[in-house]
């Protein structure tokens, strides 16, 4: 796994993106990592950046002040321009960015099902992995991280990021299997070996599977019962029309859990 060295964490200054800071912050202290604040303009460029870098810098101060714990560390500052979905997507292209984390209202209208708030949105298209913060989601160290998997196999490449990630902050890895209920027992019986490709040596972790089409609230469940720390989903990119006619399991846990979820793709290698 490339080591996470840099975090970029967005902010619009609102309850949830503030949260998400704290989140970031705290999390980069745990891995050791930089921290980046981005806040994105949407309107015509003007000269307001010095003034915006100023409550940044403020925001940076009441947090640090309200979280004795954490160990001060420098933290910069971007201001951007343009859409927050695209300019996000672009800066998970770059090496420099290891991981997105933004915040996310947990909205669980339709409209929002269907097109996505800003955070969906990001995490569908970006070339990192992204966290997802819920608003209501308070920072704990990570010990439990649930993996789940709605997909026949899941690649090599994400089983070691998701498996050195835990190393790294010293978690143990719940990998729950989600399949469908229409599976003969012999399916049922070898899918274990094609979902756990490799594991990291030492590394404390279980293995369940979820039967079922409509599996969120299986999932929920397991979560509160384990004491499930941080949610990683596997995902895939999809254009607008998949995401319109797709039910996301990912989507739909992101809408309606207080738990942080992590997003990774089986595409981005």
């Amino acid at each position: 796994m490339k080591q996470i060295k840099n975090i970029i964490v967005a902010t619009d200054f609102s309850i949830t993106a503030r949260n998400a800071y704290r989140y970031a912050s705290a999390l980069a202290n745990t891995l050791n990592a930089g921290l980046t604040v981005v806040h994105i303009k949407e309107g015509l460029p003007n000269n307001e950046d010095q003034g915006l870098i100023r409550d940044i810098e403020q925001l940076i101060a009441e947090e640090n002040s309200a979280t004795p714990n954490i160990i001060e560390r420098n933290v910069n500052i971007k201001i951007l321009q343009g859409d927050p979905v695209m300019v996000l997507t672009e800066l998970s292209n770059n090496t420099e960015t290891d991981l997105i984390v933004i915040g996310t209202t947990g909205l669980s209208d339709v409209l929002a099902k269907i097109f996505g708030s800003v955070s969906i949105k990001v995490s569908n298209k970006a070339r990192c992995p992204v966290i997802l913060v819920p608003r209501d989601a308070k920072w704990e160290p990570i010990k439990n991280i649930m993996f789940a998997s709605n997909y026949d196999s899941a690649t090599k490449q994400v089983v070691q990021y998701i498996t050195s990630f835990a190393t790294a902050i010293q978690a143990k890895i719940h990998f729950v299997n989600i399949k469908k209920a229409h599976l003969s027992p012999e399916e049922k019986e070898k899918e274990w070996d094609q979902f756990i490709v490799e594991v990291e040596s030492g590394l404390s972790h279980e293995k369940h599977t979820i039967y079922g089409d409509y599996p969120v609230d299986r999932l929920k469940k397991y979560s509160e019962k384990n004491n499930i720390n941080l949610l990683a989903f596997v995902s895939k990119h999809r254009n607008f029309w998949e995401n319109l006619m797709h039910e996301s399991i990912t989507e739909n846990m992101a809408l309606s859990v207080i738990t942080p979820l992590m997003v990774m793709h089986i595409d981005d290698e």
